[in-house]
């Protein structure tokens, strides 16, 4: 909701965030909807800081449009790493690429960036001097077999979601998540998704992310980055419990 967002700037705006492809939601946006983000960036004069850790993690029928490509007058600060792409969580190594056509950041932000990366306790060495072979040298398959297992695991977390009762997953386009809606009116004993996923966790030893986390209530967050017979597993588990703590809502017409 690109109007809401707008009123939401003021004096105090330091910037936007733009997370494409999403963490939690599995979405990507669109390269219109891109340029629409930028049009209010460039009207209300506020830069954007593009998190595109999962960039290029799209499925075949998504593109991935890198916010920079499409911005002419507004400065971007893009983060990438190698944790999610490349699989590899524990080396925590990431970067932050200017893309200031203007020259609007000047020197202030740069010798910020650098004071900050001076700081910060980072990865070892041999990481970091591995990188330009990490990122050259990577073969395309390894890339394909990647996006492959994800879409397969997505296709397969969400049709198997669907088919319980008082769950509506949505279907994501790329990263590594998919969100579930819970339809509260059918499992009145719960309070809110916090409650539904404690309990999930406490009967079935199933853990999903309430997505109270991300501000957005009655909906969970599945992580598709396993393999199938543990998806199975789960999807089982989680319509085991469903059906168990599931009420009809009344005055709502079942299918």
């Amino acid at each position: 909701d690109l109007k809401q967002l707008e009123s939401l700037i003021d004096e105090k705006t330091a910037c936007l965030i733009v997370n494409n492809p999403s963490n939690p939601c599995g979405s990507v946006f669109s390269k219109s909807h891109l340029q629409d983000i930028l049009a209010v960036a460039a009207r209300q004069c506020v830069p954007i800081v593009a998190d595109e850790i999962y960039g290029d993690m799209v499925f075949s029928d998504t593109k991935f449009e890198p916010i920079a490509t499409l911005s002419r007058n507004v400065p971007i600060l893009c983060c990438g790493g190698l944790t999610k792409r490349w699989l590899v969580p524990g080396w925590r190594l990431g970067w932050i690429l200017i893309h200031d056509r203007g020259d609007i950041f000047g020197n202030e932000i740069r010798n910020g960036l650098v004071k900050l990366s001076q700081r910060i306790m980072g990865p070892c060495t041999l990481v970091q001097g591995a990188l330009k072979s990490i990122l050259r040298r990577t073969p395309q398959e390894f890339y394909h077999n990647t996006l492959s297992f994800l879409k397969s695991s997505a296709d397969l977390c969400y049709v198997a979601l669907s088919a319980i009762p008082g769950l509506r997953p949505v279907r994501p386009s790329g990263a590594m998540y998919l969100m579930v809606e819970i339809e509260m009116e059918h499992f009145p004993e719960f309070e809110n998704d916090v409650e539904f996923t404690e309990r999930l966790f406490v009967e079935q030893s199933v853990h999903c992310l309430p997505a109270m986390c991300f501000e957005y209530p009655n909906f969970f967050r599945v992580v598709i980055a396993v393999p199938k017979v543990t998806i199975l597993e789960a999807c089982s588990r989680i319509q085991e419990f469903c059906e168990q703590h599931y009420h009809h809502a009344e005055g709502i017409q079942e299918d």
